[in-house]
């Protein structure tokens, strides 16, 4: 994992030498909003943090390229509904490295994104009624990678200050169904989540 992020920081620098006359750096930090596909719990109900750095560039007078390094945790929530006689509970946590490559468009105030992630998985936990548990050994355990699409929106307050909208999904299965079936075309759980962000550009002319 650090020989990974030592090279896409070596990338960065290398971006930021090629491109010195129109780079953009900046931070960014908000939250998730998410679910798993797959598990039967529906609804974007597990809060998460996401944080992060960000470097892009202009490929022509409209077109930039952008790339992340973020901090992101994912996951899905049921709460219980005591008032109905629901005590089920359902906790999972899945925290991730994550690198968006992002194509962007400018249109006014307004930024139109999409592109691609890879997240390589750092923390997971589980959590029902009864307690912190394991997915049992004989069973399909989680994969160490998430991959997937993404879309979004971000507003320019000003130059410098920016508000993002997004949402992103897996398009690989992180866990397969145990029993290898398939349900609607869908082979296993997959990561959907909004995320709001707010940016501040700290190198560069704003995007």
């Amino acid at each position: 994992m650090a020989l990974k992020l030592k090279y896409l920081g070596f990338l960065f620098f290398i971006l930021g030498n090629l491109t010195a006359q129109n780079i953009n750096i900046g931070a960014l930090a908000g939250v998730n909003a998410s679910q798993v596909s797959g598990d039967g719990y529906g609804g974007f109900n597990k809060a998460g943090l996401l944080i992060g750095v960000y470097s892009n560039f202009d490929i022509s007078q409209k077109v930039n390229l952008q790339f992340e390094i973020n901090y992101s945790q994912k996951g899905s929530r049921r709460n219980p509904k005591t008032d109905k006689g629901n005590t089920d509970f359902f906790l999972l946590r899945m925290n991730y490295v994550e690198i968006p490559v992002i194509a962007r468009v400018q249109k006014n105030s307004f930024t139109f994104e999409g592109g691609f992630y890879y997240s390589q998985l750092v923390y997971d936990y589980l959590e029902n009624e009864n307690g912190p548990f394991d997915i049992p050994e004989e069973f399909n355990q989680f994969n160490d990678f998430d991959t997937g699409f993404l879309i979004g929106v971000n507003f320019n307050f000003t130059e410098s200050l920016i508000m993002n909208w997004r949402y992103s999904n897996s398009i690989v299965h992180f866990r397969e169904y145990d029993s290898e079936a398939e349900f609607q075309f869908d082979s296993g759980m997959f990561h959907n989540y909004l995320s709001f962000t707010l940016r501040y550009e700290f190198i560069g002319n704003g995007s």
